[in-house]
Order: C-alpha cells, then structure tokens, then sequence
C-alpha cells in the first residue's frame, strides 16, 4: 500500500505535509472550461498559531504518494481563508484563476481580417496572460469580428463556443484549444483513464444515459443580404434524436453559422451520456483527458468519455480522485452499442491510494518518479 503525500506551500513557505499535525485535508478540483480550478485545505490551528494568508496571497499544490513521487498541481490565488476558535482550525482556499477586473470590465470594439488566434493572443496579452492556442481552432479568419458591450471573457468564451474549443485559464495561460484533444496547456498528451473493478471505489459508479438531450439536427442561421432574410444552415447531432435545435443568434456568414452549429451540435451530443465515479487516487487524472470503463458491465464498457472535472481529495483517510465526464461526441457508434471494449487495462487510476485498497492486484498506472516532481 503506497503512502499518499501532499505538499502545500503559501508564497514558497511550506504550510504543512500530510501527516504532521496541521493538515486535516487538501482538496483539489481540476476543472476543464473556463470554471476556475479550486484547492481547499483544512488544517488545524492552536499554539503556535499559523499565519493566515492574505487574500490573493499564492498556494502552490503537489500530491502524490511518498513512493513514487508527487505531481505539480500549479499556483491558486487564496481568496477568503476562515479561522475558526476553541476549537482552533483553518480553512485556506484558492482560486485557479487569477484575471484581472479589466477583462472583467465591458467594452466595444473589433478586428478586421484576424484569425481567431490573432483575437485570442491580443486579449491574452492585454489581461497579462501567455495564450497556448490549438493551430486547427486558432485558424478561422474572421472578416469583422465584434465586441459588443461585453468583456473579454465573454468574446473568447463565444468564440469557443462557435469552435468546439475549450476555453481556460490556468497558471497564467490563456488555453483555447479544441474540445477532447486530450492534451494539457503544455501541448502535451494527457494521460488516458481507464476505469476497472480494481481501480474503482465500490459504490461511487454512476452512467446516466439523458436520452431527453438527444437532437437529431441543430440549425444555425445567417443573414443573406440579396435576398434580405435569414437562411438556415443544419448539422447532424444524434440521429437517434427526434427533435430540432435552432440556434437563436443569427450569424454573419453561412461558413461561421455552419461552424458555429456543428459546435453546438457535439456539445448536445455530449451531454446525452455522463459519468461520475471515484478512483483510488492518481494524480496523473486530470480534466480534458479521455475516460473509458473496461470490465465493468455491458453497455458501459468502451464507451468514451472526456473528464469534465477530476477531484483529487486527500486526508488521514487515504488519497481518491472523482471523475466527472461526459461523452465524447466523436464516439457516436460505441455509445449507441455499448459493446466497445478497452484494448488496455493500463489507465491512469492507481488502486491502493486509500485506507480501504481493493481485494484484487491494483492496475498500478502511477507515473515514475522520474515524471514526477519527487519530493525531499
């Protein structure tokens, strides 16, 4: 059984490790979108008391297991620490991102013939962000592209929605890359997870099949200035879908009306079947990353997910990683069938991590330590 291990420091000042008498818990949500990643740590507090942090102070976070090293968790801005009194604890948390109020702030302006990288790389940098930006997604050029009284969140976030990419902020990047890529903000891949009986947490296995969300087309509209009227442009979703979506906002060509509906269209699809499970803890899971049960049940089995959120929590109790994910839209002919099957049982989701290991060998999938940050 490994020993789970976390390394919290505020400002390059270690707070704790895990089993000194100050740290209770640390949590970690790592979240695909523009959701701010989320950490928590509940320590307990009493003479000598600890400092407590400022606002906007920085943590930074690494977790792991003693045995095989720790992995880098990146820098949160703490934002609201509480104390609490006879009894003494703490309670720091953090935000992932860090944006300043100006991209906040609504303003008006465009760009003329820019690419969406262009737009997105100006933004970044006017906000004091390193933008990271898919080639594919980043080279759509726009005749005249708008901001309307809105802030700059909110264009780049439409300009993902229109591209089927993935918005988000996170140590100081500006990420905007296509949707269930499966790579991280350094262009590298991530991990695959694969879900077993011996990597599972029993009891925390849930699949939820919405058919409600299921679409058969989704129409975009755009305007047609010769003949003075908006025209429609259909993308097929789900063709075990019965109704219609209609994208409400008009477009201002057939080109971005057709992107901007074969965006909405994977997303519907997406949504039709989602998981959630708990994992013995690997901190090698992380949100974008593709997701697959393999000998679990029928119907479930292969079926591909993204991870949406992953969740990583550990405490005296042991170390385990929640996995939120949803479908990957691409993998429409193994969804409908469920008879997929993973052809490897070597995901990332390491058994052994809490006080309770499964009964079975573990699938090991923990990284080296030599991919890890090792700790001293």
């Amino acid at each position: 059984m490994k020993t789970p291990r976390a390394e919290i420091k505020v400002n390059g000042k270690p707070v704790a490790t895990l089993f000194n008498e100050r740290l209770i818990s640390v949590t970690i949500s790592d979240k695909e979108g523009v959701t701010s990643d989320t950490i928590s740590c509940e320590l307990n507090d009493g003479n000598p008391f600890a400092d407590i942090p400022k606002k906007g102070d920085t943590i930074t976070a690494a977790l792991g297991y003693r045995e095989t090293g720790i992995a880098d968790f990146g820098s949160y801005t703490v934002d609201d620490p509480e104390v609490r009194c006879l009894p003494y604890g703490m309670t720091i948390n953090g935000k992932g991102a860090n944006v300043r109020d100006k991209a906040k702030q609504h303003r008006s302006r465009h760009w003329d013939q820019k690419t969406v990288k262009d737009i997105v790389s100006q933004i970044a940098g006017e906000n004091g962000l390193s933008p990271v930006i898919d080639g594919e997604v980043g080279a759509y050029k726009y005749e005249w592209f708008g901001q309307q009284d809105e802030s700059d969140l909110h264009v780049v976030e439409r300009l993902a929605r229109r591209h089927d990419a993935l918005f988000s902020i996170k140590d100081g990047k500006l990420i905007f890359v296509k949707k269930g890529s499966g790579q991280a903000a350094s262009g590298a891949a991530l991990t695959a997870v694969v879900a077993t009986p011996f990597n599972i947490v029993e009891g925390t296995c849930r699949v939820n099949f919405a058919h409600r969300n299921k679409f058969k087309k989704v129409k975009g509209r755009h305007q047609d200035r010769k003949q003075a009227k908006l025209v429609e442009v259909e993308e097929d979703s789900d063709d075990e879908g019965t109704a219609e979506y209609t994208m409400p906002e008009p477009f201002a060509d057939p080109d971005e009306a057709k992107k901007a509906a074969k965006a909405k269209a994977k997303h519907l699809k997406s949504e039709t079947i989602r998981t959630t499970v708990t994992l013995w803890g690997d901190p090698t899971i992380r949100a974008g990353a593709p997701f697959t049960y393999s000998r679990v049940r029928p119907g479930v089995d292969g079926i591909e997910f993204i991870i949406e959120t992953a969740t990583h929590t550990i405490s005296k109790a042991g170390y385990t990683t929640q996995v939120e994910a949803k479908l990957k839209p691409e993998a429409s002919s193994k969804a409908k069938s469920g008879t997929g099957s993973a052809s490897s049982n070597s995901g990332a989701g390491s058994a052994g991590g809490g006080s309770t290991p499964p009964t079975a060998a573990p699938v090991s999938t923990v990284p080296s330590p030599t991919s890890l940050v090792t700790h001293r």
